[in-house]
């Protein structure tokens, strides 16, 4: 049985803006970094910045040296500041995918991110048959690969127009937000430019014009947050609208040693909120006494390391993990789910299409998916 030992060690209290810069160097050098926040206003608030214990004596000697840096170093690790400050979302023009690009602006406005909408139209070069006439093959492929780009901008245009109106109205105009459109299959598109763009994290609505039934998710979505690895939050028909609208989310962990790493980034992601934070598990049938041990342990050390942060702790025993999650969403009015896919199982057992209907169609629930960093 592996318990949750690892333990986070504060290396120093920085400005904020400081500790971004840190921790910029810190993870381009392959150290899991943190900050914990303690006030609300972004720009201006002090932080704890910490690390892993293991990481310690090396995180001490790269800060050290940092201090000393200048010119191309420090500039390059301010270029990278920006990275973490990106928000990325796939949209097919739906209503759906409207409301994914309003919950990213709203998150964008509170950490002076920046917004790319990217979609991407379909390539008939794709799905080609064998054509006896090559020529006029491909002029009708040009002038067909013509007319879907045409259409495709038009939309993108009206798109960023809606939003715009909509930012206006809510104060948000000043946030940046710039479209992309690329050609091809969906899925691979996306997650190429997600490696080209590096966000921080990936929002897209759950279902798109296609009404595909691919796993309750529409298909691209689903092949996102298997094949990403960088966060996704997956935002059902008739959510939430913003971040402020989130005031608790559900974290459903396997007690694996890895779910220590997620919920630091999770913490950090969410601090500026006021999001309450539930640290569920759910146990099979009846409450093993390994798994008090481990939720206790792990209840000790964030605690300790995130004093004031508002997170609970419940073993909940069900007969299965789906319903004991419906259970506590519904008797806890919970806002959103999060969770990590360090277990395949877990996640396979969420995708369950029967189930996951009733827990995204019925309660439509906003679902971020965490890609564990061992």
């Amino acid at each position: 049985m592996k318990l949750i030992k690892e333990r986070i060690i504060t290396v120093g209290h920085f400005t904020w803006s400081r500790a971004l810069l840190l921790q910029i160097i810190l993870q381009d050098s392959g150290i899991d970094c943190f900050m914990v926040n303690r006030e609300t206003d972004l720009p201006q608030r002090s932080v704890d910045l910490r690390v892993k214990e293991k990481d310690l004596e090396n995180a001490i000697k790269i800060i050290n040296l940092s201090s000393q840096d200048t010119g191309s170093a420090k500039e390059n690790a301010l270029h990278k500041i920006q990275v973490i400050r990106r928000i990325l979302v796939p949209v097919d023009f739906s209503d759906i995918s409207f409301n994914a690009c309003r919950f990213a602006v709203s998150l964008a406005a509170k950490y002076k991110a920046e917004v790319k909408l990217v979609h991407v139209f379909y390539n008939p070069s794709i799905d080609v048959s064998p054509y006896a006439d090559h020529y006029s093959y491909q002029i009708k492929l040009v002038e067909s690969l013509r007319e879907i780009e045409k259409s495709a901008r038009e939309s993108m245009l009206k798109l960023e127009h809606k939003l715009k109106i909509w930012c206006i109205k809510e104060n948000l105009s000043h946030i940046h937000v710039s479209a992309k459109l690329l050609n091809g299959s969906s899925v691979d598109e996306i997650l190429d430019y997600s490696k080209l763009y590096k966000p921080a994290i990936i929002i897209m609505g759950t279902r798109g014009l296609t009404r595909d039934n691919y796993k309750a998710f529409g298909r691209v979505v689903s092949k996102v947050i298997e094949n990403s690895s960088i966060p996704v939050l997956a935002l059902p028909v008739g959510t939430v609208k913003t971040i402020k609208e989130i005031k608790t989310l559900l974290f459903a962990t396997d007690l694996d040693p890895s779910d220590y790493s997620a919920l630091n980034r999770l913490i950090q992601m969410l601090s500026p909120f006021d999001i309450s934070i539930h640290c569920v598990h759910i146990c099979l049938v009846e409450k093993k006494p390994w798994d008090t041990v481990k939720l206790d342990e792990l209840k000790s050390h964030l605690l300790h390391e995130y004093k004031g942060i508002d997170i609970s702790f419940t073993n909940l025993i069900s007969d299965n993990v789906l319903n004991g999650l419906e259970t506590y969403i519904r008797d806890h009015q919970v806002d959103a789910l999060a969770v990590v896919t360090h277990k395949r199982n877990l996640l396979e057992k969420i995708f369950i299409p029967s189930v996951s209907r009733k827990i995204y169609s019925e309660t439509g629930k906003p679902l971020l998916v965490f890609h564990a960093r061992e």
